[in-house]
């Protein structure tokens, strides 16, 4: 009798041992699919948080006679130059602008054709590069290899005008004096720059990096291609220059260029960094994208 009482008690005993075995093992395996769960919805935050939640469509668009799309930079106050840049970027100043247009992409290869074909116009050239210039040809590359004439004679025909330096500066950093499009800091794939670790070796089909689009949505401002602007350089002209609306310097041996380029170094893609060539130059890394004043809107 005792014997038996022993028995069922030992199977007892092994059968609440397994029961809590099945317990514990089915509260772990719970344990590990809520910790999967949080994970995945940690990493959906994540993805969100670090993905590029502005709203564009605040910005007015409009279609220029060339077909593309510019987007439109409100009249007021911005913040030009950068104390702690070079000393043509001096001095860091409010600056106020009346609205305009800016082209939403850099001018392709695809859209300067179709100004070539139409004006019989002499094609791009790349006296500097020393590798295969085929690679220009790409229809959706920015163009690269004109001059400033010929940035100036697109726009004049698609019935824009080249940016003036200070409405570039503007549609690149916004109000607030950001160092780059995006912000005050360089991050990887904002920009196409010197090298290959942004999955570029030269140039980047326009709007490649939407992460790098400035605070109105204007798409490649820091590398891909350097862009011309209207102005004369002079390196001492910010120190003089009108607080409203300047047009630049009287005339000067060189034109301004902005932007930085496929080949260029992360210091020379901030949107205060000012570059200046002679206005025939024909470069490799040197394309540009028009304006059109708001006024002068048809």
């Amino acid at each position: 009798m005792n014997d038996k009482k022993l028995m069922f008690g030992v199977i007892g005993c092994f059968a609440i041992t397994i029961f809590f075995l099945g317990v514990i093992i089915w509260e772990i395996q719970k344990s590990v699919e809520n910790d999967k769960i949080i994970r995945e919805k940690a990493g959906k935050a994540k993805t969100l948080v670090s993905g590029d939640n502005r709203d564009f469509s605040i910005y007015e668009t409009y279609i220029g006679s060339d077909e593309r799309e510019m987007i439109l930079v409100p009249e007021g106050v911005f913040t030009r130059g950068a104390d702690n840049g070079g000393y043509d970027e001096k001095p860091e100043q409010e600056i106020y602008l009346d609205a305009f247009y800016v082209d939403k992409y850099e001018v392709t290869v695809e859209a300067y054709e179709r100004f070539r074909r139409a004006a019989d116009y002499v094609k791009p050239s790349f006296p500097f590069f020393l590798g295969d210039s085929k690679i220009f040809d790409t229809p959706n590359f920015p163009v690269v290899g004109v001059s400033w004439m010929d940035a100036g004679n697109y726009c004049e025909w698609a019935g824009k005008r080249l940016l003036t330096e200070a409405e570039w500066e503007k549609a690149a950093r916004g109000t607030h004096g950001l160092t780059y499009p995006w912000g005050s800091k360089f991050l990887d794939k904002r920009a196409n720059i010197n090298g290959t670790a942004d999955g570029f070796e030269f140039p980047a089909p326009v709007g490649s990096f939407p992460m790098g689009r400035s605070m109105y949505g204007v798409y490649d401002m820091a590398g891909n291609a350097s862009e011309w602007v209207n102005d004369w350089y002079d390196q001492f002209y910010y120190a003089k220059s009108p607080m409203m609306n300047p047009e630049g310097p009287e005339n000067q041996s060189n034109r301004v260029f902005r932007g930085g380029s496929w080949d260029a170094r992360k210091v020379d893609v901030r949107a205060a960094k000012r570059f200046a060539a002679t206005p025939g130059r024909k470069d490799s890394i040197l394309g540009f994208r028009c304006g059109l004043s708001k006024k002068d809107k048809k």
